[in-house]
């Protein structure tokens, strides 16, 4: 034989140690093609004394060991002993590289396999120990440069303190290669797994590194005991026999229950993420062996000299038979060496993998061996049935598969349909975003929105059937159009059901492009050439509007999404139409995209100050003639980021929106909880929308009902908002006095005065605007007017208030007079409640 391998053992003492090696030493002498391999279960400090002595009586040879699992050797398992094993060959050269372990291990694996691979280089033993459930990128340069170079060997531990053995020294938390360069040298390597998937796969829905909750969102534990034991609970240890296969492409990791969690759980040897899937897993020695068996038969025409086997720790207590029996197939194949390890090497296919509880071989020779005769078992019952599970249930699956792909094939169709207008033929705007999102057939970058305006009219007055009749003659007379006027393909969608959208490519230049759609429009109008029935021929008459948009019209600090361009195409349309222009261009409209920007913006603000309870009043005092504060103005600010917003940053945007009922409903709720406890009268703000809206006026209503004393709550309305549906509002405003808080008119006289409808709701009080109070000691007019109201007020009884107080002086002129309240930021400026508790304002001294 060309390849000599032998073994020995020994308890790591020097005594021991040091007579059995110069035995073996006499019987392969030292030799250049000579490795020895030193594998131990033992820690470092107890070898430290016999492990020079190798490099002393082999020092030509390749000498390496690490630390493992338990020794694999051609008896019983051994356990604290030193295993050692000599391989000599005669034409394969061995060299060896060793590296401390790194993070970066694309890096890593790079330095260490790039001194040694040659072309001649056929296999790289690697030893490392690392805790590392993921080192494919340790292998990445090798398998990406030198794909046929089988990768053998493993994780010897899971610990970082692990040691490998080479140049003579010890060398915890290294990686440690060995290469065989001899092109002729005959490699097969093979995997053997003993788990067998059971069942349907399951989805992880709750999981925490190795601890396991739920799977498809049902508790693991109960889950187990359904399937395993008529919903009775296992004992703690049946758990384990029945592991959880996790498959990641090619990759399979075995999860082994190891204990019982509280709330039903489990802690597992592996860790699994949420959305794993994973399937029952179940192993039994016949099936074991069997598979051993065939694989041996399968080696044993490659006729191997040698055989390595790098098994898992776990197999090693499992119920298999034991590691003796286990392995007796491959013992009496060839000479057979190897260390129980924490993860196994298997290269296939150009890739090199870890493994998990699996047994990796690899078969050697220089020489075909003679052919021996292997000892075959007979087939156990269990396995034809473990095969017949699992082709059921890979049945199973494959119909799963083809159910899936007929769902999907539906889908797709489902799809083309909804993407497809049945009248026109022509795909919709569904199908039109999807060619924004791809660049499907061309990058689209101007869009013309082309509208019917007066099919509504046509549908009543000529029926449905005349009007889709017309869209369908339309979608037609614009494809054979566009030919001629434009001087690129375009393509044509069906927007709304009166629109038509036309889309072309960069080719088309803006001016073009505008210029053909303006024809087309034009000819359009003509509909003596469009509609196939004679009958409305030249009588039915159709209105149409467009307008265009470019990509470069977009605002050029804005990244523009799939629909920009549609909506920016139907804003010139809407455009055209309000100015009863046949199309116009976005490039023509004036410029308001800030605006909308500033509003997306506050609505997102807006709408998280609700979620997070942002929204807060904020109260400005009312000053009566001797300088108290009798009376306060509820004002809505938000508090966002450590900064607060005013109502003119936010309010105007947000009115016209669904947001605006939310704030003012929280407004309420948060002025009465702040308020409803201080001694001091409080005013709420009112708009017309406010009024028509019947949840807050009901939440206003219990408010009032709440124990308050309802006297002191105001309900202020603005004069010029609050009053154009007088009939409307005033019922409201009735119901709400009847409830005994007062009213206010705030803004009087800021612009036309229904002086009539104002004095027909009775108000408490007048707040005289602060457009006629700002200029009292420079306007004559504002004067006489001022004075005027508030001596109708005084006849009337009805309690006055100026806003917008911003000087002595002006404080001066109202308090002449006769004004009852006073507000402003020159007096006080609206605070927080706790600042007003804390402090609250008195102004004697001005009004002294």
């Amino acid at each position: 034989m060309a390849v000599q391998i032998a073994s020995f053992s020994f308890r790591p003492s020097v005594e021991d140690g040091l007579h059995q090696l110069g035995e073996f030493n006499r019987r392969f002498p030292d030799h250049p093609n000579l490795l020895v391999l030193i594998f131990a279960n033992a820690p470092a400090d107890a070898l430290q004394p016999i492990l020079p002595w190798f490099e002393a009586l082999w020092p030509q040879a390749t000498v390496v060991g690490a630390q493992c699992g338990p020794i694999l050797n051609s008896g019983p398992l051994i356990d604290g002993e030193v295993l050692v094993q000599c391989l000599r060959f005669e034409r394969t050269t061995l060299r060896s590289q060793v590296l401390p372990w790194q993070a970066d291990l694309e890096t890593l694996g790079e330095r260490l396999y790039r001194p040694l691979v040659t072309q001649d280089t056929r296999l790289a033993l690697t030893f490392f120990n690392d805790s590392a459930a993921d080192c494919d990128a340790l292998f990445d340069w090798v398998n990406a440069h030198h794909p046929d170079i089988t990768i053998a060997g493993g994780r010897m531990t899971d610990q970082v303190s692990g040691w490998v053995f080479a140049n003579g020294l010890v060398q915890p938390n290294h990686c440690l290669v060995v290469t065989f360069d001899n092109p002729e040298l005959k490699l097969q390597s093979h995997a053997f797994s003993q788990w067998h998937q059971i069942g349907r796969s399951w989805t992880v829905t709750r999981a925490q590194g190795t601890k396991l909750y739920e799977l498809d969102g049902r508790p693991v534990q109960a889950l187990y005991d359904t399937y395993l034991n008529d919903s009775q609970p296992l004992n703690s240890a049946d758990y384990r026999h029945f592991p959880l296969m996790h498959i990641d492409g090619s990759h399979q990791r075995l999860c082994i229950p190891i204990d019982n969690l509280s709330g039903g759980g489990f802690q597992l040897s592996e860790p699994l993420a949420e959305g794993d899937r994973v399937r029952f897993a179940y192993s039994h020695p016949s099936i074991s062996r069997e598979s051993l068996s065939k694989g041996a038969l399968q080696l044993s025409d490659q006729r191997p000299e040698l055989l390595l086997a790098f098994n898992c720790q776990a197999r090693a207590t499992s119920d298999s038979g034991g590691p003796d029996l286990e392995l007796t197939p491959l013992r009496q194949l060839a000479p057979l060496g190897g260390a129980y390890c924490a993860g196994e090497l298997h290269h296939e296919n150009g890739k090199t993998q870890l493994l998990q509880h699996h047994l990796t071989v690899l078969a050697l020779a220089e020489d075909p061996a003679e052919q021996r005769p292997l000892l075959t078992y007979q087939s156990h019952a269990l396995t034809p049935l473990f095969h017949l599970i699992q082709e059921s249930v890979k049945d199973l699956d494959q119909v799963n598969r083809d159910l899936e792909a007929e769902v999907k094939h539906k889908t797709r169709e489902l799809f083309r349909k909804y993407e497809t207008d049945a009248i026109t033929g022509l795909a919709n705007r569904v199908g039109l975003l999807k060619c924004l999102r791809d660049a499907d057939p061309w990058p689209i970058v101007q869009v013309c929105s082309l509208k019917v305006n007066n099919l509504r009219q046509i549908n009543n007055l000529y029926g449905y059937a005349i009007g889709d009749q017309l869209l369908g003659d339309l979608s037609q007379a614009i494809q054979n159009h566009l030919p001629e006027l434009l001087p690129t393909t375009a393509l044509v969608f069906r927007g709304s059901p009166n629109e038509f959208l036309i889309v072309a490519p960069a080719a088309c230049s803006n001016q073009a492009f505008f210029r053909g759609m303006a024809q087309l429009t034009e000819r359009l109008q003509d509909q003596s050439d469009v509609f196939s029935a004679e009958r409305v021929r030249n009588v039915l008459p159709i209105l149409l509007t467009a307008g265009t948009a470019h990509r470069d019209e977009l605002p050029p600090n804005m990244k523009p999404g799939p629909e920009d361009l549609l909506i920016k195409a139907s804003e010139a349309r809407r455009h055209a139409y309000h100015h009863q222009l046949p199309i116009a261009r976005a490039l023509d409209m004036p410029g308001n995209d800030q605006h909308k920007r500033d509003g997306l913006i506050w609505l997102g603000r807006v709408r998280t100050a609700l979620a997070n309870d942002e929204v807060e009043p904020f109260i400005q005092p009312l000053f009566n003639a001797q300088g108290d504060v009798p009376h306060v103005e509820a004002l809505i600010r938000i508090r966002q980021d450590g900064r607060i917003y005013a109502p003119k940053d936010f309010l105007d945007l947000v009115k016209p929106t669904q947001l605006y009922p939310r704030l003012s409903m929280r407004m309420i709720d948060e002025t009465f909880r702040l308020l409803k406890d201080l001694n001091v009268g409080f005013t709420l703000n009112f708009t017309a929308r406010d009024l028509g809206n019947t949840e807050l006026i009901e939440r206003l209503k219990t408010w009032l009902r709440s124990g308050i004393a309802a006297e002191r709550v105001t309900l202020e309305i603005v004069e010029s908002d609050g009053l154009r549906d007088f009939q409307r509002f005033a019922i409201t405003i009735m119901e709400l006095r009847r409830l005994g808080c007062q009213l206010a008119i705030d803004d009087f006289g800021s612009a036309y005065s229904n002086l009539e409808r104002v004095l027909h709701l009775k108000p408490d009080w007048i707040k005289l605007d602060g457009s006629l109070i700002r200029n009292l000691d420079e306007s004559e007019v504002s004067r006489i007017l001022v004075r005027r109201v508030v001596q109708l007020c005084q006849d009337l009884n009805i309690r006055t208030v100026a806003e917008h107080v911003h000087s002595n002086e002006i404080l001066d002129v109202v308090k002449v007079m006769g004004v009852d309240y006073f507000q402003g930021f020159h007096l006080a400026e609206p605070m927080a409640v706790a600042d007003f508790c804390a402090n609250r304002p008195q102004r004697q001294e001005m009004f002294a």
